[in-house]
């Protein structure tokens, strides 16, 4: 078999398995049954995979890859930003971007990346080790930056902060909605969002000006280096 056509055969299983779990659930879903959807020998699943479990950690992280549609290289791009206050701006921009662009029409990979919000299994800890901690701890390194005295419990808390901001906007979606009506909603896009929730951030962090009356920071266009704190 040709390179090519194990790639084909791997990307097969992949989506069949995608589709196996999230119709019939883990338990349920059979190395054959995928196997069939795949038109593959049912060898091809140890070949490529490992077995069952290993493939349902696959297909777990294939459905983040594809809900979320994050272009390769986009973290070590921002990790080249020198100024930190940008790298937020960045991380903000980047991650409302891929978070607001999901469809909202259902398919395997928001089956069980749902699944596995509520009922986490142990694919989800693949995820977080192999995908999600990575960019966290991306995003507390550069908090460091701008508070280099904050112990670890306080970066937790103050990145979590800053992610949820982002979450927000898609995990309460359908509430905001109906709370300040679509019209209003879809004035929230992710430019807006990303000037606001860094501008919030930052005036938070003591990095640029508190809000005003108009709930603005009167932030100048350049912001003196001194105004994150260093450690020396």
């Amino acid at each position: 078999m040709t390179t090519i056509a194990r790639d084909r055969t791997k990307t097969r299983l992949l989506e069949a398995a995608g589709e196996e779990f999230a119709e019939k659930g883990f338990e349920k879903a059979t190395i054959r049954g995928i196997c069939e959807r795949a038109d593959a020998n049912i060898a091809a699943v140890n070949y490529h995979f490992g077995d069952k479990e290993q493939l349902y950690a696959r297909t777990v992280i294939e459905a983040h890859r594809c809900e979320i549609q994050e272009p390769e290289g986009a973290m070590d791009a921002l990790a080249e930003v020198e100024d930190p206050r940008e790298q937020l701006k960045g991380f903000i921009g980047h991650f409302l971007k891929r978070v607001l662009s999901v469809h909202e029409e259902q398919s395997w990979h928001r089956t069980i990346m749902l699944r596995e919000l509520l009922r986490p299994t142990q694919a989800s800890e693949t995820l977080v080790r192999e995908v999600i901690r990575p960019k966290f701890d991306f995003l507390k390194g550069l908090l460091h930056k701008i508070c280099p005295e904050a112990d670890d419990r306080r970066l937790n808390a103050l990145a979590f902060s800053v992610v949820g901001q982002c979450m927000h906007y898609k995990m309460a979606r359908n509430f905001t909605q109906k709370l300040i009506g679509a019209a209003e909603f879809a004035k929230l896009d992710a430019d807006f969002l990303t000037d606001h929730i860094t501008t919030f951030s930052l005036a938070a962090l003591g990095i640029v000006p508190p809000l005003d009356a108009s709930g603005r920071s009167q932030t100048r266009e350049t912001v003196e280096p001194t105004a994150v704190r260093s450690e020396s």
